[in-house]
């Protein structure tokens, strides 16, 4: 255990998303060497990635642990199942998405509930419904776009009743490490919600970092379609 606590960063994606530009290992070395301790890999729709990191992780115990998750695209918007090991299909009700997740023992996360302008947030009518079905509340995302959204995230964990959790959100290296929860010791499924609520959310979030997430944010469609184009998606 780190002497300052153990730095879990909740939220991830590499090259099995659409719009990520990391392999696995380069997620996890570079999260190595900005000091976090243990991540979720979250991919869009896919836990691959995930899969791939936590085979990383377990060959050499020098990277960061990996908690395997998939951030999953609901009919109401995206929800994240962490501890899971199998695919979900995309598009099912937020129910039937819930139910998958906790089928395969999983832990339910909210991911950034206020992000008005972010492509495939929860929708405003299902906002309160999912935060009530969900484990832990994302209060802090690194690809915010102000401080603005993660004021209201946190009144929205208080008024449910779920502990606030944070996440880089990152797809690229220069996002990886800029939201995390300090924790007390290294998380397990049934010890995760508990450790989280007893943390200390921390983050490198100021105004630089806002104006670059405006930026990489804008480049995301871009990046999907050239990956689209250019057949990589297709041979993952």
């Amino acid at each position: 255990m780190p002497p300052s606590g153990l730095r879990l960063d909740l939220h991830n994606h590499t090259s099995f998303s659409a719009d990520g530009l990391m392999p696995p290992a380069v997620l996890l070395a570079t999260a190595k060497a900005k000091g976090i301790h243990c991540l979720a890999v979250t991919d869009h729709n896919t836990v691959k990635g995930a899969l791939e990191a936590v085979a990383l992780a377990e060959a050499d115990l020098e990277l960061p642990r990996v908690i395997p998750g998939i951030e999953l695209t609901t009919a109401v918007g995206e929800i994240i199942g962490l501890y899971v090991w199998e695919d979900i299909p995309r598009g099912l009700s937020l129910f039937e998405s819930v139910d998958r997740i906790r089928g395969q023992g999983g832990v339910v996360y909210l991911p950034h509930p206020y992000a008005f302008f972010r492509r495939g947030a929860i929708s405003r009518g299902a906002r309160l419904q999912a935060a009530e079905l969900s484990d832990i509340i994302e209060v802090v995302n690194g690809r915010s776009l102000g401080p603005h959204a993660a004021k209201r995230s946190r009144a929205l964990a208080r008024k449910t009743g779920r502990p606030g959790g944070a996440g880089s959100d990152a797809h690229r290296e220069a996002e990886v490490g800029t939201a995390w929860v300090t924790v007390e010791a290294y998380p397990a499924r049934d010890i995760l919600v508990q450790l989280v609520a007893e943390g200390v959310i921390e983050h490198d979030l100021g105004v630089r970092q806002y104006v670059m997430n405006l930026g990489m944010q804008n480049l995301a469609p871009v990046t999907r379609l050239r990956r689209r184009v250019s057949g990589e998606l297709s041979r993952r």
